[in-house]
Order: structure tokens, then C-alpha cells, then sequence
């Protein structure tokens, strides 16, 4: 199965979002949104005419945006609309290179958090996680924010209207 409507539009002021994938937005630069090492089937597909990132054979993907880091200090959210058919946790990880910018240099900070249905997470309706950035308490810094992860148990999932806002 798959979405049959395309996931919500957001509304927030263009001025207050950092986005990294949606329609409603200019997106920032990224690199992959399958890295070499991660362990998912990727393809960019339209939804009732509306660009969505699909993946499949699900086990976790590496999105990264090295080449031009984020720095989303000002920012107080994080926000990833997911659609999947089946399973009860997906995860969101956010990765910072620290001032160095590169992997694991010593400054590295990230923290993984955990969506279970029914409460958190959803199947078979697209599902808006809107997630305070002080919730990504092993986050140290958000300055040099170089790799979002997604993984969880859903087989496969349909992201949309990926950003950061405050």
C-alpha cells in the first residue's frame, strides 16, 4: 500500500523554516538522501502529484547534508511528515559534526528518538512529528547539524516537508 493523498501542506512563514525537503520551501543543499553505508531502498516518487521521498526494504537511512551543514541554533523544532503501511516504532536520529565539521573528529553530538504506535506514530495516515529540539537532550550542539537518520521496524516509509523551524 501506499499514500493516496500527498502529506499536508505546511503553513509555517517561509522565514521562520530551515527546510530540507518540501514543496512549501527553497530546500537547503543535500548530499544523499541514501548514503553508501545505510541499508534502505530509496526513490523520489510523486504523490497525488506532490514530490515525496519512498523507501523501502527499511532498516535505516543515512540523509546527509555535509557539504553544507545546518546550523539550526535559532530553531526550536524539528519537523518530518512519515506515511507507512505497517509497524510500531520509527525512529528519528539527528547527527552534529561539531565545529570541525567532520565525522567523528571528537566533537560529534547526536541523539536517537524513538515514535511507538499508538501514541507517537501512526500507519496507514501520513503522521506529523513535530519534535522540540530539547527533546535531542544528547544533542550537544546544533550548529553543525550534517546527518538526519531514519530507521524503525515500518518496512517502508514516505517522508515529507523535512525542516527545521523555530
Amino acid at each position: 500500500p501506499a499514500p493516496l493523498t500527498a502529506a499536508p501542506t505546511p503553513s509555517l512563514a517561509a522565514g521562520n523554516v530551515i527546510s530540507l525537503f518540501s514543496n512549501a520551501y527553497t530546500n537547503r543543499t543535500v548530499d544523499t538522501w541514501s548514503a553508501s553505508w545505510d541499508v534502505a531502498d530509496f526513490a523520489d516518487v510523486q504523490i497525488a502529484g506532490n514530490a515525496t521521498k519512498k523507501y523501502t526494504n527499511l532498516v535505516y537511512a543515512g540523509i546527509e547534508f555535509t557539504s553544507s551543514t545546518i546550523d539550526a541554533t535559532a530553531e526550536t523544532a524539528f519537523h518530518l511528515d512519515v506515511w507507512s503501511p505497517r509497524g510500531t516504532t520509527f525512529k528519528v536520529k539527528l547527527v552534529d559534526f561539531g565545529p570541525d565539521g567532520a565525522f567523528s573528529g571528537g566533537d560529534d553530538s547526536e541523539q536517537e528518538l524513538t515514535f511507538s504506535t499508538p501514541t507517537t506514530f501512526t500507519t496507514g495516515s501520513w503522521k506529523g512529528l513535530e519534535i522540540p529540539l530539547s527533546d535531542f537532550t544528547g544533542l550537544t550542539s546544533r550548529a553543525h547539524l550534517a546527518q538526519l537518520i531514519i530507521s524503525g521496524d515500518v518496512g517502508t516509509a514516505y517522508i515529507d516537508n523535512v525542516y527545521f523551524h523555530h
